[in-house]
Protein backbone atom coordinates (compact mmCIF):
# COMPACT_ATOMS: atom_id res chain seq x y z
CA UNK A 1 0.00 0.00 0.00
CA UNK A 2 1.37 3.31 -0.97
CA UNK A 3 1.15 6.32 0.98
CA UNK A 4 -2.01 7.57 -0.93
CA UNK A 5 -4.23 4.21 -0.29
CA UNK A 6 -6.61 4.40 1.99
CA UNK A 7 -7.16 1.60 4.82
CA UNK A 8 -10.64 1.51 4.78
CA UNK A 9 -11.00 -0.66 7.93
CA UNK A 10 -8.93 1.46 9.88
CA UNK A 11 -10.50 4.08 8.51
CA UNK A 12 -13.74 2.61 9.64
CA UNK A 13 -12.74 1.65 12.69
CA UNK A 14 -11.49 5.27 13.46
CA UNK A 15 -15.00 6.17 12.39
CA UNK A 16 -16.95 3.96 14.53
CA UNK A 17 -14.96 4.69 17.70
CA UNK A 18 -15.55 8.38 17.54
CA UNK A 19 -19.04 8.37 16.62
CA UNK A 20 -19.89 7.04 20.12
CA UNK A 21 -18.07 9.15 22.20
CA UNK A 22 -19.57 11.93 20.15
CA UNK A 23 -22.99 10.07 20.97
CA UNK A 24 -21.95 9.82 24.93
CA UNK A 25 -21.14 13.75 24.87
CA UNK A 26 -24.20 14.72 22.99
CA UNK A 27 -26.22 12.70 25.40
CA UNK A 28 -24.20 14.56 28.17
CA UNK A 29 -25.04 17.59 26.55
CA UNK A 30 -28.43 17.01 25.65
CA UNK A 31 -29.46 16.59 29.52
CA UNK A 32 -27.32 19.66 30.45
CA UNK A 33 -29.37 21.53 28.02
CA UNK A 34 -32.78 20.21 29.33
CA UNK A 35 -31.60 22.35 32.84
CA UNK A 36 -30.19 24.71 31.11
CA UNK A 37 -31.40 26.02 28.33
CA UNK A 38 -29.86 29.10 27.38
CA UNK A 39 -26.37 27.93 27.78
CA UNK A 40 -24.85 28.60 24.60
CA UNK A 41 -21.84 27.03 24.88
CA UNK A 42 -23.52 23.35 25.43
CA UNK A 43 -26.08 23.99 22.07
CA UNK A 44 -22.74 25.51 20.06
CA UNK A 45 -20.84 22.02 21.34
CA UNK A 46 -23.96 19.95 20.55
CA UNK A 47 -24.05 21.64 17.01
CA UNK A 48 -20.37 20.83 16.21
CA UNK A 49 -20.67 16.83 17.47
CA UNK A 50 -23.33 16.99 14.50
CA UNK A 51 -21.26 18.87 12.04
CA UNK A 52 -18.43 16.23 13.18
CA UNK A 53 -20.71 13.25 12.65
CA UNK A 54 -22.20 14.36 9.49
CA UNK A 55 -18.59 14.99 8.00
CA UNK A 56 -17.04 12.21 8.94
CA UNK A 57 -20.01 9.94 7.91
CA UNK A 58 -19.89 11.31 4.63
CA UNK A 59 -16.10 9.76 4.76
CA UNK A 60 -17.38 6.67 5.29
CA UNK A 61 -20.13 6.42 3.22
CA UNK A 62 -22.50 6.25 5.37
CA UNK A 63 -24.76 8.14 4.24
CA UNK A 64 -27.93 7.57 6.01
CA UNK A 65 -25.88 8.93 9.42
CA UNK A 66 -24.56 11.60 6.97
CA UNK A 67 -28.29 13.03 6.25
CA UNK A 68 -29.77 12.08 9.81
CA UNK A 69 -26.75 13.81 11.53
CA UNK A 70 -27.46 17.08 8.94
CA UNK A 71 -31.31 17.15 10.59
CA UNK A 72 -30.37 17.05 13.84
CA UNK A 73 -27.54 19.92 13.08
CA UNK A 74 -30.75 21.89 11.46
CA UNK A 75 -32.44 21.42 14.74
CA UNK A 76 -29.65 22.61 16.33
CA UNK A 77 -29.00 25.61 14.25
CA UNK A 78 -32.64 26.83 14.87
CA UNK A 79 -31.85 26.52 18.75
CA UNK A 80 -28.54 28.37 18.30
CA UNK A 81 -30.25 31.05 16.71
CA UNK A 82 -32.98 31.14 19.04
CA UNK A 83 -35.51 30.58 16.36
CA UNK A 84 -36.93 27.56 18.54
CA UNK A 85 -37.12 27.03 22.24
CA UNK A 86 -35.58 24.05 24.39
CA UNK A 87 -38.29 21.76 25.64
CA UNK A 88 -38.87 18.87 27.62
CA UNK A 89 -40.24 16.96 24.13
CA UNK A 90 -37.81 18.56 22.19
CA UNK A 91 -35.31 17.07 24.24
CA UNK A 92 -36.53 13.78 23.76
CA UNK A 93 -36.61 13.78 20.67
CA UNK A 94 -33.40 14.80 20.67
CA UNK A 95 -32.11 12.11 22.59
CA UNK A 96 -34.05 9.75 20.50
CA UNK A 97 -31.81 11.14 17.89
CA UNK A 98 -28.94 9.98 19.11
CA UNK A 99 -30.14 6.04 19.54
CA UNK A 100 -31.80 6.58 15.77
CA UNK A 101 -27.97 7.75 14.63
CA UNK A 102 -26.60 4.67 16.60
CA UNK A 103 -28.74 2.65 15.01
CA UNK A 104 -27.85 3.95 11.48
CA UNK A 105 -24.26 3.39 12.70
CA UNK A 106 -25.01 -0.14 13.23
CA UNK A 107 -26.98 -0.65 10.20
CA UNK A 108 -23.57 0.82 8.25
CA UNK A 109 -21.34 -1.05 9.72
CA UNK A 110 -23.00 -3.88 8.64
CA UNK A 111 -23.03 -3.30 4.76
CA UNK A 112 -26.53 -1.40 4.84
CA UNK A 113 -26.38 1.37 2.07
CA UNK A 114 -29.87 2.50 2.15
CA UNK A 115 -31.67 4.12 5.09
CA UNK A 116 -33.91 2.26 7.13
CA UNK A 117 -37.80 2.96 7.66
CA UNK A 118 -37.06 3.55 11.38
CA UNK A 119 -34.58 6.05 9.73
CA UNK A 120 -36.46 7.69 6.85
CA UNK A 121 -39.43 8.50 9.33
CA UNK A 122 -37.48 9.62 11.93
CA UNK A 123 -35.88 12.18 9.82
CA UNK A 124 -39.34 13.41 9.45
CA UNK A 125 -39.77 14.05 13.02
CA UNK A 126 -36.69 16.40 13.20
CA UNK A 127 -37.28 18.26 9.82
CA UNK A 128 -41.06 18.75 11.34
CA UNK A 129 -39.06 20.06 14.63
CA UNK A 130 -36.80 22.37 12.60
CA UNK A 131 -40.02 24.23 11.28
CA UNK A 132 -40.72 24.65 15.13
CA UNK A 133 -44.59 23.03 14.55
CA UNK A 134 -46.39 24.18 17.06
CA UNK A 135 -45.78 20.79 18.91
CA UNK A 136 -43.21 18.40 18.92
CA UNK A 137 -44.56 15.37 17.80
CA UNK A 138 -43.17 12.45 19.71
CA UNK A 139 -44.50 9.18 19.10
CA UNK A 140 -44.27 7.09 22.92
CA UNK A 141 -44.55 3.85 21.03
CA UNK A 142 -41.28 4.88 18.73
CA UNK A 143 -38.43 2.23 20.18
CA UNK A 144 -35.20 1.89 17.91
CA UNK A 145 -34.63 -1.56 16.78
CA UNK A 146 -31.32 -1.86 18.33
CA UNK A 147 -30.05 -3.06 21.61
CA UNK A 148 -26.96 -0.64 22.61
CA UNK A 149 -24.67 -2.14 25.84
Amino acid sequence: MDELDIDRDALLRTFLAEAEEIFVRMEHGLVSLEARPDDDEILHGLFRDAHTLKGSAGLVAFDAVRDLAHDLESVLERLRQRRLGVSDRLVTLLLRSVDVLRGAVVEGAAGSTDASEAIRSFRVRLAEAAQGGAAVRIDATYTTPYEFS
